[in-house]
């Protein structure tokens, strides 16, 4: 309970009767109003339904009895605090009317003021209890509604991941990122950078001039900034900037500034993934180029070695003919001639093994332009 006074409506017809339920409540704990009829009573009620804590209720009364408007109070009201009925009744019918029209207690006339003063303190035990309860139901029901929205939150975080992966231009990661801002109930811009290419749009599409001129001056305010319902968060790739944020709930405000940055943090990973790809690209498109200028060259080269090999084994057929024929006229004896003869005929394989071995190192080339081949197939 608050420290504010015990608010107790008396409804009671009678001014002495109701003066009598006065007397126990006469110190600073309680503050008392008075109701001469039930009608009355429940005007008050519906004009001011949270006015009253506790309601001493009599049953006899001209043109609505008690019965009738507790029931009354119980079916259009939300009122749900304790009614202790004061009748000069005491019988069980009496009593379980009174039970089934919602009634908390029942004190018979005439009573003690000590016996009223104790069942209204029993009243107020059972209120502060309740309403302890009711206020620990309520912190249940926030945190389970905190939880939840935390969940369907993380959820959206979780699904442009994994959208994210499936982007392959910054058109389409600025769409989806500004998608899970527009899911979150907020408006967005985003300026997205990759390998001199920037990507600038809206929740509502084409930036204009003004949203152009707020995300360009976005980029100087640091890693995070907040102005009124307003944040903006940067990476060295990313420009996001959010508007309308719920500053009524600075719960929701908190969890969406930590959302927001995750999903700047996941967009701007993605496009150093989506520039690491580019360059994987540029390159595989470089070697892929320079595979077709090595195999031409590769394949010219190999013509020219055998067409000179081809001239240098008929220049040296021809040397030893002509060597041969020279014989006639250098008049050496016959075992000079065959000396001289088989020293032409070596040094004629020798160059021939060395036209082999080029041949030799041209297979080894054409076996690392396959691998190549294959490797950015």
């Amino acid at each position: 309970m608050s420290t504010n006074p015990l608010s107790i409506f008396i409804v009671d017809d009678e001014p002495a009767a109701r003066l009598t339920a006065s007397f126990p409540f006469c110190d600073a704990h309680y503050q008392l109003t008075e109701f001469e009829s039930g009608i009355a009573f429940l005007a008050a009620i519906e004009q001011n339904p949270d006015t009253p804590d506790i309601v001493l209720l009599d049953i006899e009364m001209p043109g609505m009895n008690g019965i009738d408007v507790c029931r009354a109070l119980r079916e259009t009201s939300d009122w749900q605090g304790p009614v202790i009925f004061v009748s000069c009744h005491d019988d069980m019918e009496t009593r379980l009317h009174a039970y089934d029209a919602g009634g908390s207690d029942y004190i018979v006339k005439p009573f003690n003021a000590e016996e009223l003063l104790q069942k209204v303190k029993v009243a107020e035990k059972i209120l502060i209890e309740k309403r302890g309860f009711e206020d620990q139901v309520a912190m249940a029901s926030r945190t389970a509604f905190t939880a939840m929205s935390s969940m369907g939150e993380l959820g959206m975080i979780m699904q442009f991941l994994r959208t994210s992966f499936a982007c392959t231009t910054c058109a389409q990661l600025a769409k989806e990122l500004l998608n899970v801002v527009h899911q979150y109930s907020l408006e967005g811009l985003v300026d997205l950078r990759i390998d001199g290419e920037e990507q600038r749009i809206s929740t509502h599409g084409t930036c204009t001039p003004l949203e152009l001129s707020i995300l360009q001056h976005g980029r100087g305010m640091g890693h995070q900034f907040q102005f009124r319902d307003r944040l903006v968060i940067n990476y060295p790739s990313i420009t996001l900037v959010v508007s309308k944020l719920p500053m009524d709930n600075p719960d929701a405000v908190g969890r969406l500034r930590d959302n927001l940055a995750i999903l700047a943090e996941g967009a701007s990973a993605r496009l150093v993934a989506l520039s690491a790809d580019a360059a994987f690209k540029r390159q595989g498109h470089g070697i892929q180029e320079a595979l077709g200028t090595l195999t031409g060259v590769l394949s010219a080269t190999e013509k020219q070695q055998a067409a000179h090999r081809l001239s240098a084994l008929a220049s040296i057929d021809e040397y030893i003919q002509a060597l041969e024929h020279s014989f006639l006229h250098l008049e050496m004896t016959h075992r000079q001639e065959e000396a001289l003869a088989a020293m032409a005929r070596q040094m004629a394989e020798k160059l021939g093994g060395k036209l082999g071995d080029s041949r030799e190192v041209s297979d080894k080339l054409q076996a690392v332009v396959k691998q190549l081949q294959q490797l950015t197939a």
